[in-house]
């Protein structure tokens, strides 16, 4: 057993789940030391910074989310069930305690952020907005979907719409509010 790579994940879930809670801002080692129950001395030798910390989970929670995606992209599923399990993915960090998407909490801190973060959050909206794009087009072609403009812009559109879907859900402390943001937009994209 790899001891200090077990140390290295754990460190990594408790700054995902502190920053998706208080944001990039409202941590410190220290209150990942005492979670884990190790020295912040610990934190230091794996993460010499918070950035270095906070760079290395939000490179992993990217390819684990574009991953997820990319596994819907080419099953046989139609683009109503492609785009449900799209909301289906940022409804999985509302179910934990209402913490959000950990790239929609920090975006709020963006400018805070050094250029290399700023960089990992665009790749993670860039990935989403390409994959809805792709989805989205493929059912307005399909006539499964209606919308007026580009599929690009729509993706743009459902990105903030899911954005605010989330912080909504979250302040109301109701996931329920989130379902039924998300049924209205899936019933306004469907033509019937």
């Amino acid at each position: 057993m790899n001891t200090k790579k077990n140390t290295m994940e754990d460190i990594m879930d408790v700054g995902l789940t502190l920053v998706q809670e208080r944001g990039y801002n409202g941590f410190s080692y220290a209150d990942i030391a005492e979670a884990i129950g190790i020295r912040k001395a610990s934190i230091h030798y794996h993460f010499p910074t918070k950035q270095d910390l906070v760079q290395a989970v939000l490179l992993r929670y990217r390819k684990d989310f574009v991953s997820r995606l990319h596994d819907v992209i080419d099953q046989q599923l139609s683009s109503s069930k492609k785009i449900q399990h799209f909301f289906g993915l940022y409804r999985e960090t509302l179910e934990n305690n209402t913490k959000l998407c950990l790239c929609s909490m920090m975006a709020a801190e963006l400018n805070s952020f050094p250029l290399e973060i700023r960089e990992e959050l665009n790749l993670f909206f860039d990935a989403n907005t390409a994959w809805l794009e792709r989805v989205l087009d493929e059912g307005k072609q399909s006539g499964e979907f209606t919308f007026s403009n580009e599929a690009l812009e729509q993706a743009k559109t459902l990105i903030a719409f899911i954005q605010g879907a989330q912080l909504l859900s979250r302040s109301f402390g109701d996931i329920g509010y989130y379902d039924s943001l998300v049924t209205n937009y899936i019933s306004v994209l469907s033509p019937g």
